[in-house]
């Protein structure tokens, strides 16, 4: 596989960094998220298939937020909350397609809806799972993905 766990690692940790100035820490794998959290992704397509999620607790996600938008975290509005995260998995998603076969496409990001998630076809295999930490708060990138099927000639 050409995206290797410490190769995603490296391009959250550089996103989170430069984009919002905060440190990520890596820590061990966990439960999903308890209580409030949002679940942001956006699909990559082409020669590779796959989607990057981001899961994150609302006390996170209103931190990203005031970096993003520079307010207050407490005055930070639902709809800046899920652009600071859709920008940032797609930053993610951008950054990863280097790694990937050509050609790819990197989608909008979206948010995850549980009536989304009934609905959808089964996930492409999870290829890394990381749980990491910033600003104390833990959160989960999920990395899904596979080789496209080679297209019949015409």
């Amino acid at each position: 596989m050409l995206i290797t766990e410490d190769s995603l690692l490296q391009i959250i940790e550089d996103t989170w960094s430069s984009t919002l100035g905060l440190h990520v820490d890596r820590q061990a794998p966990s439960e999903p998220l308890a209580g409030d959290a949002l679940t942001v992704s956006t699909r990559i397509t082409g020669e590779w298939s796959g989607e990057v999620q981001l899961d994150c607790p609302l006390p996170l996600a209103r931190l990203i937020a005031a970096a993003t938008f520079q307010v207050e975290a407490e005055s930070a509005t639902h709809e800046q909350i899920v652009d600071a995260l859709c920008e940032l998995v797609h930053i993610v998603g951008g950054n990863l397609k280097p790694l990937l076969p050509q050609p790819v496409q990197v989608s909008l990001p979206e948010i995850t809806t549980a009536m989304r998630e009934r609905h959808a076809p089964p996930p492409a295999s999870q290829i890394n799972r990381l749980t990491l930490t910033a600003a104390g708060q833990s959160f989960v990138m999920t990395l899904r993905g596979s080789v496209a099927t080679p297209r019949k000639a015409a």
